[in-house]
């Protein structure tokens, strides 16, 4: 399933709390 998303969809998860919530985080949201 990660196949067809971006490669940062799995940091994804650990991008938006290391980083202030954007695109990362709806996309997390979306999963």
């Amino acid at each position: 399933m990660y196949s067809m998303k971006p490669a940062y969809y799995i940091t994804t998860p650990i991008y938006y709390v290391n980083d202030k919530p954007h695109i990362g985080h709806a996309y997390t949201t979306l999963a």
